[in-house]
């Protein structure tokens, strides 16, 4: 990404800084923090009522025209990655691609292994449609091999990846964090997810 990209997504960002902070409520932290209190102290694979219930409304699982095989096996994996270190991305993606949605369709679902990432490590980002829309990128071809999708949402990935690194190390977002941290103050709520928020309702202030 070219430096005056990066800095026309700052600006817009510190220009409208207080509409974004005001669009974010405060159910969207508690929610966030009632998930992650769920996944670390259940098994999730098997909480439906507490987690999957949850996670499916606020990541919007249930709008997309998922299977609930597809569901089953989002949680199984979340689960089972509860105790490894690393992250898999490509085998967490082909196990989902693997199970058609209620159309028949097998879909590549970058965005929710994202969320899930993030459930897994808090200092992750998430990638949404938001986020898409905040750095122009297009999506890849649909007609691309999964592995030509793969490597073009990771290109995107460690662009948005340097672009939160830069934005924290230089301290790129002061206004906007600082209404974040006054608003929020009451919780902590770490660097990335407050990137992840700020993204995410900057996108939808921008669409």
């Amino acid at each position: 990404m070219k430096m005056t990209e990066t800095k026309e997504i700052i600006n817009f960002i510190e220009e409208n800084s207080d509409k974004i902070i005001t669009e974010i409520k405060f159910k969207n932290i508690e929610i966030y923090r009632f998930l992650k209190y769920q996944f670390r102290t259940t098994d999730v694979k098997e909480n439906f009522s507490l987690f999957q219930r949850y996670y499916c409304e606020y990541y919007g699982l249930n709008k997309i025209g998922l299977t609930w095989e597809f569901k089953k096996e989002n949680f199984s994996i979340l689960e089972e990655y509860k105790n490894k270190k690393d992250f898999n991305f490509s085998d967490v993606l082909q196990r989902l691609y693997v199970i058609p949605n209620v159309k028949g369709q097998n879909t590549f679902q970058f965005s929710l292994t994202t969320r899930m990432l993030n459930m897994l490590d808090k200092d992750m980002l998430i990638y949404t449609n938001e986020v898409i829309k905040m750095f122009g990128f297009s999506r890849p071809s649909s007609a691309l091999s999964f592995n030509k999708k793969f490597e073009a949402y990771m290109s995107q990935y460690e662009i948005v990846k340097d672009t939160y690194n830069e934005i924290l190390n230089k301290n790129r977002l002061p206004k906007a964090s600082l209404y974040f941290e006054r608003k929020f103050k009451s919780y902590k709520v770490g660097k990335i997810n407050k990137l992840n928020f700020i993204f995410q309702f900057a996108g939808k202030l921008k669409k």
